[in-house]
């Protein structure tokens, strides 16, 4: 690429007084509340929240906001919105040129307004230094409280005196045994590099907005990576805002991803309060440490949404504390009558994918995870993190002197209803991974032979053939329905598919139904995006259980 000596000049980073990353998501009674969360450059004094059930307002209550400041960094642009990249110098041992001041040496500086995704490196991350500005901003957070359950609102955040955002949308749950769905996605992990090559941040919008198309959703869980580097705030603006008709309809549950956290330059400190600044959800035992636990019921249904970035102390993605309050969470659910108790966090113990046995402070927890999600009786565990889609049998846990994975599986009664397999009364619990809302994917590498499984990843260098076909059987349903070159040397594309996927759950009384979605299309070219399902599943109860 042609390079400039001289940096081009900076643009000003200009203000926004419309409210704008507003997203409606649950804290507190689902019945009688729900949070709000939204940003301005300046701060609006009379910071508000009108809701009411007419679709005008006209019958509107005020909930007043409370702001706070807070400091958003911006990727430099020039004055035609595109980044701006300095080429920084390394010696031959891959060592960064120090000058005499002891800065990095630069070999010049362009921008990304001429890249193309033919620029595999550069799709894949491999792109030069880019500086942050740092604005101040406010961050508005309300709660609307003493709602009617099982009624339709409408609402409008924003300032008395100034500017208001559009009128959005949401429904209150009900009764506990009342039908609901939800649709699911995960990891649409935008990346700013990829913001003006192969914007990612078009797919995740696409992918909630196809869901939302295609069900008739209550709400929507995200389980997490939100954005790619959580420090970039123009990461944020682009998935929220290009996501922002979907948002406006329906509240959100979003689990803490580990990019939620991350900071631009890697060893820098991470970003712990950037996903709690975003996104009004509570934080149990008031643990923020890039992100936040917490639980809701839904028409008696139990969730529980894990933080997976708990592992600052002692190295285990969920910590001593949480794992401590997730038990007594579920039993008090449970002893309040909940029939059904789902889990949702962001990196897997079970999936097709690397990350599953390999991250480290996965590892160092997921015996007692699992003995903990067994004894508890989770039904479903719905997971991110892997780009791969994948769905388990019903399993229960195994010491890990027994078996590496920890898993087993439940020798369970099924029934086939109209094509669909449901589950008869499992014990066991059945992990599930939507694969991307995003356009980076995971190889199926347990699929692709033992060889070439340990080339692209060594250190699953431990396993045996024995070993990937235990762990492949524990599945049933997995693959990475997207082809690609890079999968011949690596585990990871290059963040170019064009296939999402997202799930959709409805429970009704005693009766669970899982339904996988798979979108297809060139959506940047103009390509029609297709909808298909691809895998379902249910799980049944007894009503005397």
């Amino acid at each position: 690429m042609e390079l400039s000596e001289e940096k081009p000049a900076v643009a000003e980073i200009l203000p926004n007084n419309v409210p704008n990353r507003l997203i409606v998501s649950f804290n507190g009674d689902t019945q009688t509340q729900m949070g709000f969360n939204w940003y301005t450059t300046d701060l609006a004094e009379d910071a508000t929240v009108w809701v009411g059930t007419s679709e005008d307002l006209s019958d509107a209550v005020e909930f007043a906001a409370e702001a706070t400041e807070v400091t958003s960094s911006y990727g430099e642009r020039d004055e035609n919105g595109f980044f701006i990249f300095a080429d920084v110098a390394y010696d031959e041992e891959g060592e960064v040129v120090l000058d005499e001041e002891g800065n990095p040496t630069i070999n010049g500086y362009y921008t990304d307004e001429n890249i193309t995704t033919d620029n595999a490196a550069w799709m894949y991350g491999n792109v030069g230094s880019m500086d942050l500005v740092d604005v101040t901003e406010y961050a508005y957070k309300a709660i609307a409280t003493e709602l009617s359950p099982n009624t339709t609102y409408y609402y409008q955040v924003g300032s008395a005196e100034g500017e208001r955002s559009e009128i959005g949308t949401f429904t209150t749950s009900g009764e506990a045994g009342e039908a609901f769905t939800f649709a699911h996605y995960t990891d649409t992990q935008n990346a700013y590099w990829n913001e003006h090559v192969r914007n990612e941040a078009a797919f995740g919008a696409d992918t909630i907005e196809k869901a939302l198309e295609t069900v008739e959703a209550n709400f929507v869980l995200h389980t997490g990576d939100f954005v790619e580097v959580a420090e970039v705030e123009d990461e944020w603006i682009d998935i929220m805002e290009q996501s922002r008709d979907s948002f406006l309809q329906v509240p959100l549950a979003v689990a803490p991803g580990n990019h939620d956290e991350y900071a631009l330059v890697y060893g820098d400190p991470q970003v712990e309060t950037k996903f709690n600044e975003h996104i009004n959800v509570p934080a149990a035992n008031d643990a923020i440490t890039g992100g936040s636990y917490y639980s809701y019921d839904y028409n008696g249904v139990h969730f529980v949404v894990g933080n997976t970035n708990d592992n600052k102390s002692n190295g285990e993605a969920l910590g001593e504390e949480q794992l401590a309050w997730i038990r007594e969470d579920v039993e008090n659910a449970r002893a309040n009558g909940a029939e059904w108790v789902i889990l949702a966090y962001h990196k897997p113990i079970f999936s097709k994918s690397y990350h599953s046995l390999q991250d480290s402070d996965v590892q160092a927890v997921r015996e007692k995870f699992m003995e903990q999600i067994d004894d508890l009786d989770i039904d479903l565990a719905l997971q991110g993190h892997d780009h791969v889609i994948s769905a388990t049998y019903p399993l229960l846990f195994v010491p890990t002197d027994e078996n590496f994975s920890n898993g087993v599986l439940e020798d369970v009664e099924t029934t086939e209803v109209d094509g669909v397999t449901y589950y008869n009364n499992p014990e066991g619990t059945v992990f599930l991974l939507p694969n991307t809302g995003g356009t980076k994917e995971y190889d199926d590498i347990y699929s692709k032979g033992l060889e070439h499984m340990i080339s692209v990843r060594p250190r699953l260098d431990w396993m045996t053939q024995e070993d990937v076909d235990y762990y492949n059987a524990l599945f049933a349903y997995g693959n990475q329905p997207q082809t690609s070159d890079a999968f011949e040397t690596s585990h990871s594309n290059n963040r170019d598919s064009a296939i999402q996927n997202f799930a959709v759950y409805t429970i009704e009384g005693n009766e669970l139904l899982v339904e996988l979605y798979q979108i297809e299309g060139e959506l940047l070219e103009g390509e029609e995006r297709t909808v298909e399902m691809v895998y379902s599943f249910g799980i049944t109860k007894d009503a005397a259980e």
